[in-house]
């Protein structure tokens, strides 16, 4: 509403306020219904066609009504206030006394009670028929609301911290920086390290049985082939990667910096071996057949059998390592999804049937039982342990009830009360938990209060409907797995950076560390309407300087001179980020690239 309509509907002594009393005032209305044409509050003495129903309709609208009143000086004609996010918001006209109020108002945010009295008053026309008018003596209270609005940053903030703090060049060659911290990162270098050993020991045994025949057995190639399977599996079991997290989390802070950062990228870099020992056990299971050609002495249904199995065991080895390709895996998750979790298990029963089959054919021609065959097979062993792997994570599966509270149109809240989770830790919520499970962090309740929560964005389309149509129920699959905010525990000061609903899982870290020296820098489009003003306390609780952006009044900041801006202020030893992929492999690059120690998610899984 503009400062005009606000005069002309003011009675004439209160239309020149005194000059530190001038403010603009916009009024809004939250989920208030909308009727097929705009209505607007009824002013005093107005009349209106269909009185009743117009006047029902203003006071639904007088019952939700916010009015926000700011500063003429520093408000642009017609730009939104701190309140209009944007978000499910219809601006309205308000009446003349509520303006009235309003300016009288010191700026801020308020929440409009209505006092109005209404009487009514019967009156006899002519023709002896009886007509009712309904007269209203409005009057509102205004009551301000708790608005962290001005907490967040502007951009003359934003551009005078890069000021003071210049973002330097990268040194060097940019071919050699890329290679270096794109190509290889601690992630590929663990794959390439333990392909290349598996590789190295493939080449030396060929080389070794093309000198001496019956040097290296089909058996030995399908030892190898388990041992594979099994550090891939290791890889992805929950408490395996606890222990590595318990463990790098453990080390002292007199530990030198470059010990604790090496550690910490080990600890959630694990997926370059369960990646590289993945495509190693598809290499030896190749030799495996190769030798299982020229050694097996069967009958003529025992290498049948184990030709089919085999045959359909090396098909699903391939389908899973190429649908695991990131290309794939970016553009067809579900589908990577399934025929990780389908391949797989048929795969390993396959491999189940494959070592039963030749255990078979072996204990007959050496005489013995086919159990103690068996137990003398490592591989035996090691598709135990894989079972009791897979097998596992579905024991934890449970439907548990869930409160869900819809913070706007793009966020929700899930709210769980089946136990305690520690700080930094992930779980796998499913409508149908055979065919999908999404990973999410859980911020664990403050004070030890039981339970915790997950916070949902929009996402895709199973987001949006935990947003729109929340579950009463949902599946939870798994132990709560860590995840990599864990390691900013090594590190103090450290500055840790979140866009849009990225800010769910830093405050499973703020939340329970709320002494560990930190600087926030989070940047999402209208932060406080869209997650609500408890997250934004929480954040400024864990720090009171924290750098909150709404990018619709400052466009997407440069996260990568904020970053160093921040590590040069309050001299950080590290930088921890948690945004989609791509603003986290320019962060990543951008700033180790100036040597400054910086851990992002992974998102191969």
């Amino acid at each position: 509403m503009t400062e005009q309509n606000v005069k002309a509907s003011l009675p004439e002594h209160q239309q020149h306020p005194s000059p530190s009393r001038q403010h603009t005032i916009r009024t809004y209305t939250f989920e208030a219904p909308t009727p097929p044409e705009p209505a607007h509050l009824a002013e005093e003495g107005a009349q209106h066609t269909h009185g009743r129903e117009i006047r029902r309709e203003s006071q639904l609208r007088r019952e939700s009504a916010l009015v926000t009143v700011v500063p003429r000086s520093t408000t642009p004609h017609g730009a939104p206030s701190i309140a209009s996010s944007g978000l499910s918001v219809q601006e309205i006209r308000a009446p003349a006394p509520l303006l009235g109020v309003a300016l009288l108002q010191q700026p801020g945010t308020y929440i409009v009670t209505d006092d109005s009295d209404k009487s009514v008053s019967t009156l006899q026309t002519d023709d002896s028929k009886e007509k009712f008018t309904e007269k209203t003596k409005y009057r509102y209270s205004l009551q301000r609301t708790d608005s962290y609005g001005e907490r967040l940053a502007t951009k003359q903030q934003l551009d005078l911290l890069e000021t003071n703090h210049p973002l330097p060049p990268i040194a060097g060659s940019d071919f050699w920086n890329k290679a270096r911290y794109l190509g290889l990162t601690l992630y590929r270098r663990l794959m390439i390290i333990v392909l290349l050993a598996n590789i190295a020991t493939i080449s030396a045994t060929i080389a070794r049985a093309s000198r001496q025949d019956g040097s290296f057995t089909y058996g030995d190639a399908a030892t190898a082939t388990g041992a594979n399977l099994l550090a891939a599996i290791l890889m992805r079991q929950e408490h395996i990667i606890n222990l590595l997290f318990h463990l790098v989390c453990g080390l002292p802070h007199w530990t030198p910096l470059q010990i604790r950062r090496n550690a910490a990228k080990l600890a959630y870099n694990n997926g370059g071996i369960h990646s590289a020992a993945g495509n190693s056990a598809l290499l030896w299971y190749i030799f495996y057949i190769i030798l299982l050609v020229y050694q097996f002495d069967g009958t003529h249904t025992e290498e049948t059998a184990i030709s089919i199995v085999t045959a359909i065991t090396l098909v699903l080895f391939v389908t899973i390592i190429v649908m695991a390709h990131p290309a794939f895996r970016r553009s067809f998750h579900d589908y990577w999804e399934l025929s990780h979790r389908y391949c797989g298990w048929t795969a390993i029963g396959l491999v189940w049937a494959q070592t039963i089959l030749v255990g078979i054919a072996e204990a007959y021609g050496d005489g013995h039982s086919l159990g103690h065959t068996l137990i003398k097979l490592p591989n035996f062993w090691f598709l135990i342990i894989i079972t009791c792997c897979l097998i596992y994570p579905w024991l934890w599966l449970r439907r548990l009830p869930v409160e869900a509270r819809q913070l706007s149109s793009h966020a929700t809240e899930l709210r769980f009360y089946n136990r305690n989770v520690p700080t930094c830790v992930g779980t796998r919520l499913s409508h149908s938990p055979l065919v999908e499970n999404h990973g999410f962090a859980t911020i664990a309740n403050e004070d030890g209060e039981k339970g915790y929560t997950v916070l949902v964005s929009h996402a895709g389309d199973w987001t949006k409907a935990m947003i729109t149509n929340p579950p009463k129920h949902i599946w939870q699959r798994g132990a709560p797995t860590t995840g990599v905010l864990r390691i900013s525990s090594l590190f103090k000061p450290i500055v840790i950076i979140a866009t849009g609903s990225g800010i769910g899982p830093c405050l499973s870290f703020l939340n329970v560390r709320r002494e560990h020296p930190v600087r926030v820098i989070w940047s999402a489009r209208f932060p406080e309407a869209t997650y609500g003003r408890e997250v934004m306390a929480k954040v400024l609780r864990a720090d009171k300087d924290a750098i909150i952006i709404d990018t619709k009044k400052t466009g997407h900041p440069k996260l990568i001179a904020l970053a160093y801006a921040c590590v040069q202020e309050i001299q950080a030893e590290a930088v921890a980020i948690i945004s989609n992929p791509k603003v986290t492999r320019d962060v990543v690059y951008g700033l180790e690239a100036r040597k400054i120690p910086v851990f992002g998610a992974i998102f191969d899984s």
